[in-house]
């Protein structure tokens, strides 16, 4: 339990900074994945596009939009 405002204050800061360098992390990762994306030579076009929404419905969950344009 904090004693203080700013002992409550910090510990929520350090919490939310590593909440955010996690965040952080996981659209680099996934934008690294999308901008290196090609089919697989032992995947079908299914399992291709699934593999490809993986990626796309991950970056829409944490905020990172692509246009249709940018997905073709």
């Amino acid at each position: 339990m904090c004693k203080s405002t700013k002992e409550m204050w910090d510990k929520l800061e350090l919490l939310y900074e590593g909440i955010s360098q996690v965040w952080e992390t996981k659209v680099n990762m996934l934008v690294s994945n999308y901008e290196l994306f090609v089919m697989k030579s032992d995947e079908n076009i299914s399992e291709m596009f699934a593999r490809f929404m993986v990626i796309i419905n991950g970056l829409r969950a944490l905020g990172k939009e692509y246009s249709n344009e940018d997905l073709v």
